[in-house]
């Protein structure tokens, strides 16, 4: 099983894992903007650039589209500016270096200028940290958490995401039609 489907599968059955913050995102319908001029809210241009680096590293573009075709970064701006309380927005900014830190420690270069190998590497390091990070109030998760739960609940709540990440897509109940041919129904129904 590779990495998408592993993530897939965790997704799905362990959707209680999501941050506080990302899962009062996802109740409440937050959404990325997609218009051609966007500009972030509460990331700066920077911050902008570096966490859609790392959403792509999480949900890397293969044979279907990764986190930046589903823009999981606008979606974690979106997330960060109307669902955050400002002490939290405050941490998560100041926690997103945390990439930067660990990539020159490493490899002397920012993330963002890392190969898509060595930014594998840096998220390994950061998710075995998380794994052994304690925070008992839910206050403040692991910052690889916070950012890994928010683009997997943007991804699969993206129309990209529903089309391209997941299965066929289906709307449901699917599109009226009040008026069709009978010969393209086959029988009728009678309801007693």
């Amino acid at each position: 099983m590779d990495r998408r489907e592993a993530l897939k599968a965790t997704s799905l059955i362990l959707g209680y894992s999501l941050t506080a913050g990302a899962a009062s995102a996802l109740l409440g319908g937050c959404k990325a903007q997609t218009s051609s001029d966007w500009q972030p809210q509460t990331l700066s241009a920077q911050q902008s650039d570096l966490l859609a680096e790392i959403c792509e590293a999480i949900l890397p573009k293969t044979d279907t589209p990764g986190a930046k075709d589903a823009l999981c970064h606008r979606y974690i701006d979106e997330m960060l500016t109307h669902f955050y309380k400002p002490e939290k927005q405050k941490y998560f900014l100041e926690a997103l270096k945390i990439f930067d830190e660990k990539s020159k420690a490493k490899y002397s270069k920012a993330f963002v200028a890392l190969s898509p190998t060595e930014k594998e590497e840096i998220l390994e390091i950061l998710a075995k940290e998380a794994a052994d990070y304690k925070d008992e109030t839910g206050e403040k998760p692991h910052i690889f958490r916070a950012i890994k739960s928010a683009t997997i609940s943007g991804y699969f709540t993206s129309e990209v995401g529903a089309k391209g990440g997941l299965c066929e897509f289906l709307p449901v109940p699917g599109p009226y039609k009040g008026c069709i041919d009978y010969s393209t129904v086959g029988k009728g129904y009678v309801l007693s």
